[in-house]
């Protein structure tokens, strides 16, 4: 499930009427998934293993990832001064039976768009929007709307 769902849907609409999704689907093939990443939170069985990487490192950001293809969220700590994960991921299942869980690839393109979203000053701008094809991705940021 994806969340943020009505921005992005506003959003894509948006991009639409520039042509700005038509110009990557010509380019890239059809879009087949979207994913948004959103703030998020330490699930609650993970926050004493975090608790010392977060004490040293004052400024950090918890971020989360979902799918439009997908009943699992992917979640991450990031430390933004310097910039680095301070935690392993995690999956958090969005519904009582969610399903097959995202694979390895997705959760390491999550952590990818994450990571290239942090600018100098450790400042992300949430929530990222992307748009998901075969050959290539299209992101955006909140500030783009």
């Amino acid at each position: 499930m994806l969340k943020e769902e009505k921005k992005f849907d506003q959003f894509g609409q948006k991009l639409f009427m520039q042509g700005t999704l038509q110009e990557f689907e010509k380019k890239n093939g059809p879009i087949k998934g979207r994913m948004a990443i959103t703030e998020g939170k330490i699930p609650p069985e993970m926050l004493n293993k975090l608790q010392p990487e977060l004490m040293k490192n004052p400024k950090w950001k918890v971020v989360e990832g979902s799918f439009d293809f997908s009943n699992y969220t992917i979640g991450i700590v990031v430390g933004l001064n310097p910039i680095k994960p301070l935690s392993e991921g995690w999956l958090v299942p969005q519904l009582g039976h969610p399903g097959v869980q995202p694979d390895k690839h997705w959760q390491e393109f999550f952590m990818e768009k994450v990571m290239n979203s942090i600018d100098e000053n450790g400042h992300i701008d949430l929530p990222l929007f992307t748009w998901i094809s075969d050959k290539n991705d299209l992101t955006k940021s909140a500030k783009d709307m």
